[in-house]
């Protein structure tokens, strides 16, 4: 953009409040920055290997910026800066909880969560300052994105999308079968499908290792059950769709239940961990119904929609029991007005 127009537009837009978009994204935002601070400042106590020491560091710089400015911009427009996380949810000291190479991998998908997530902040936000933030979170989560695939590829643990032919003509539906609810009669994956399949299994196969390693040092047996059912439910969809992608002979993602050590020390608090589950239900919730709409099979879209219920119904346990323990922050919401009217 122009510098004199974006200069015009910062100063007509400086005294405009936050809109309900930027507000909630905003929010959203400081609650997860400051937990990838705990997390990745943690990770950098423990890592061996230099080249994902180096990542890391990027990564924990680009959440600290984030929970700065955000401190600064809340701070000027009188709102309360919310408790989210800090040095009283880690404790540095003890074993590592994880091995080298999860970390990296756990920067590559908060990379293109993160990706998605500020895209999506981009299209809601109209002040000027507030765009800029954005695109910059959007770059710096390309970089760590780009940044992390090498090390992986490096390592050997990149999860590649699997291979397909291309085409050798240019070919139109003519049949009824392409959308047939009979199993006999329904097509092979198309690439989209292949792709939805692929990152639903990524997915599920982080969320399976954090709530095994959560599931191994948490405090109370209530929560232990609570991660432990979520690795119960990851399983049963990784070996689901990974059997999809077995009968049309394309591999799948290998799991990472190695990379969880034998430590039985928790390094964060019991609420960090239950936050960061309801995080990783968020993605798992919007991977799902972006896949939805990738999928002509009905097997496989009747599979995204059920998948989207078993998971919600999952979340929502989880913030019951953060509601319990009074570790859920109240979001940004609308005036009541009826609440106000019965005063």
């Amino acid at each position: 953009m122009n510098e004199n127009i974006k200069s015009e537009m910062q100063k007509h837009q400086q005294n405009q409040r936050l809109n309900a978009a930027e507000l909630g994204y905003l929010w959203a935002q400081y609650l997860g920055d400051t937990l990838y601070v705990c997390v990745l400042g943690y990770f950098l106590s423990v890592v061996k290997d230099p080249e994902i020491k180096e990542l890391l560091k990027k990564a924990h710089q680009f959440s600290q910026n984030h929970v700065d400015e955000l401190t600064e911009l809340f701070s000027s427009e009188k709102i309360p800066i919310p408790v989210g996380f800090g040095e009283q949810d880690v404790n540095k000291g003890v074993p590592a909880l994880f091995d080298d190479i999860f970390m990296a991998i756990y920067v590559n998908e908060m990379a293109i969560g993160g990706m998605k997530k500020y895209a999506r902040a981009l299209s809601a936000v109209k002040r000027q300052d507030i765009y800029d933030h954005l695109s910059r979170c959007v770059k710096e989560s390309d970089i760590l994105l780009e940044n992390s695939n090498h090390v992986i590829l490096r390592k050997s643990m990149l999860m590649r999308s699997p291979v397909i032919p291309y085409p050798v003509k240019v070919n139109f539906v003519d049949q009824k079968t392409f959308i047939s609810p009979f199993f006999s009669q329904m097509h092979p994956l198309t690439s989209l499908e292949v792709t939805a399949i692929q990152e639903i299994v990524n997915t599920n196969v982080l969320g399976k290792t954090l709530m095994l390693a959560f599931g191994q040092v948490a405090t109370t047996q209530k929560l232990r059950s609570y991660f432990f059912d979520g690795v119960k439910l990851a399983n049963k969809q990784i070996k689901h769709f990974t059997e999809l992608l077995s009968e049309a002979d394309l591999p799948s993602p290998r799991l990472l239940d190695a990379y969880v050590t034998n430590s039985t020390i928790s390094p964060f608090s019991d609420k960090l961990m239950m936050y960061h589950t309801s995080t990783a239900v968020t993605i798992a919730i919007d991977n799902c119904g972006a896949s939805l709409s990738m999928a002509f099979r009905s097997d496989v879209a009747v599979e995204f929609s059920q998948l989207i219920g078993r998971i919600g119904k999952y979340g929502k346990d989880g913030i019951r029991i953060m509601i319990e323990q009074g570790w859920m922050e109240e979001p940004p919401m609308a005036t009541d007005r009826k609440k106000l009217a019965e005063k």
